[in-house]
């Protein structure tokens, strides 16, 4: 139950390394079938599918938030889940990694980055200083419908804004 409608005070707080491995990572990173995957159970191909897999949850998660409209958002809770997603991307990518035998071929962590598309344009949107800004992309990032923001998702976002 994040707040993201925070002062400067509350946002040191709320993005110290600790509370976020405890409170978000932490809980993924314990999960039985994290634990299962990076013990090296799987090849490093299973586990770009079981990292895939996790991280598009994960997203969809944060999006439904999101688009229900239940958060408020300013600045500093804006860079806050900023940080969030990132720590997330890291986590999935690290996974896979991890998993790559020495000496075997690296593996691509694109796929994972892919399924964080959306919900890194709405972090991009509640960081945008006005509205208007949006504008210059034409509601549309990259080259994908599928990984685009509707323009109805957009207005939800920008929505949440307490400031727009």
């Amino acid at each position: 139950n994040e707040e993201y409608n925070l002062d400067s005070a509350s946002f040191k707080t709320q993005e110290s390394e600790e509370r976020l491995e405890v409170e978000i990572i932490g809980p993924v990173r314990t999960s039985q079938i994290f634990i299962e995957v990076g013990q090296d159970k799987c090849d490093a191909a299973v586990t770009l599918q079981m990292a895939e897999a996790m991280s598009w949850k994960s997203t969809e998660i944060i999006l439904d938030l999101l688009f229900r409209g239940d958060k408020a958002f300013n600045d500093w809770g804006a860079m806050l889940l900023s940080k969030q997603v990132r720590m997330l991307q890291n986590l999935y990518c690290g996974l896979v990694l991890d998993s790559t035998k020495a000496g075997a071929t690296p593996i691509n962590t694109a796929s994972i980055l892919k399924q964080f598309e959306r919900i890194n344009q709405a972090v991009s949107i509640l960081q945008l200083e006005k509205p208007s800004d949006w504008l210059a992309f034409s509601y549309q990032v990259g080259e994908s419908y599928d990984t685009n923001l509707t323009v109805e998702e957009i207005q939800k976002v920008m929505r949440l804004r307490v400031d727009f």
